[in-house]
């Protein structure tokens, strides 16, 4: 199962070396594909991913592969949307989740606090993402461009020849 997971790992590490286009496209479609994991797409994110970059005049096969790359992540990057975004703007005491659930298991007393913690909650989340798309975004645009430009022939090299995967 492993092994299978670090096979799709390598294709798709040497699809992205692979792609003729300039190094600038190549690595802003592959940050918007990554960013993509950042946003609740309900399913659509692989779709997003290729549409996203034509945003940004960015490659969509490197906007597809860094969406699909980082897909598994989507759990932990939803955390840190909710993180920042409170930490960003603190929710008060009586919003937490923790009242919300015992509102909701007692019965709703007022509907209109949980509506409004609701809000809150979502409105933390936002501004955690588009905190989080900011900056990560930023960071994965240097770092591939960076590989991208300067070490792309001596990676591709490497994870051709020397990542020896066995078959299944």
């Amino acid at each position: 199962m492993l092994n299978k997971q670090l096979r799709k790992l390598k294709y798709l590490c040497i699809r992205l070396l692979r792609i003729k286009d300039k190094t600038h496209s190549i690595a802003s479609g592959f940050t918007m594909g990554f960013l993509m994991n950042f946003i609740p797409s309900f399913g659509f994110g692989p779709f997003l991913s290729t549409v996203g970059p034509k945003l940004v005049k960015g490659n969509s096969i490197a906007g597809f592969i860094g969406g699909v790359l980082f897909i598994w992540s989507f759990p932990i990057l939803f955390y840190m949307n909710v993180i920042v975004g409170e930490a960003i703007l603190p929710i008060s005491i009586d919003t937490k989740i923790e009242i919300i659930i015992e509102e909701l298991e007692d019965g709703i007393e007022k509907p209109e606090q949980v509506l409004s913690a609701s809000l809150k909650i979502g409105k933390a989340f936002l501004v955690g993402m588009f905190v989080n798309m900011f900056f990560f975004g930023t960071i994965a645009y240097l770092v591939s461009y960076y590989i991208i430009k300067k070490y792309q022939r001596d990676v591709l090299k490497f994870v051709h020849k020397n990542w020896n995967l066995l078959k299944e």
